[in-house]
């Protein structure tokens, strides 16, 4: 099984692919990385034509590379997958979905820790969208360190997890039972917030290739 994973930063590789090499070692990944997306949607605070045109040619790129299916890893972009669906002629899945129904499905009071200012409101309105699609009642909270991005860009792993933790603790605060971490790259700080908050916390790798195992055991087609 071949798995074209689309990036726009260079930290989110290792832990995705991580999470592959533990659940799933004999699939082999490719990453297609663009960096100047995600710095690109954050000067904007939003998404433009120049990312959606920059994200149809990236799934294109996968596909040449005969891939048997696509992985969006960005939270910038997974909330827009369906763009480039027209596109290709493969599935296209977003990295952060079968994290997003885990909570759904099992929570009420959901806390969203993002690092990217735009991956919070994004995730937030996944979440209230996905409710609704299988009429749950919820409760988001969401708390956005920037900092705590900077620290793992500048390889202060401790620090970035910390601030990840302590993000959490506020949502627990609030009230929330269960934490998502909504980028891929806070993906190293799920024991430091388990052990802060005693809480589920859920990570989109993991949930991805257990979702993406899943499917391919049962033969069924991601969605």
């Amino acid at each position: 099984m071949r798995i074209g994973i689309i990036h726009a930063t260079p930290n989110a590789v290792q832990p995705l692919n991580e999470a592959f090499s533990q659940l799933a070692p004999d699939f082999t990944i490719f990453n297609f990385v663009d960096e100047y997306l995600q710095y690109y949607a954050n000067q904007i605070n939003g998404i433009d034509e120049t990312v959606y045109q920059e994200f149809v040619r990236l799934a294109v790129r996968a596909q040449q590379a005969q891939v048997d299916f696509i992985v969006v890893a960005c939270t910038v972009l997974t909330p827009i997958v369906d763009v480039v669906k027209p596109f290709v002629n493969i599935p296209v899945i977003a990295v952060d979905r079968p994290m997003l129904e885990a909570a759904v499905s099992g929570y009420e009071k959901i806390g969203i820790v993002a690092t990217n200012a735009p991956s919070g409101p994004a995730t937030r309105e996944q979440l209230i969208q996905l409710a609704k699609e299988l009429n749950k009642e919820i409760n988001v909270f969401v708390e956005i360190d920037v900092e705590a991005m900077k620290q793992l860009k500048l390889g202060n792993i401790n620090e970035h997890n910390t601030l990840n933790a302590l993000a959490a603790q506020k949502l627990k605060e609030k009230g929330a039972e269960c934490i998502i971490l909504a980028q891929v790259t806070q993906a190293s700080a799920e024991e430091t917030v388990k052990q802060f908050t005693n809480l589920k916390v859920l990570t989109s790798p993991k949930e991805a290739v257990k979702k993406i195992l899943s499917n391919h055991k049962l033969g069924d087609e991601l969605k």
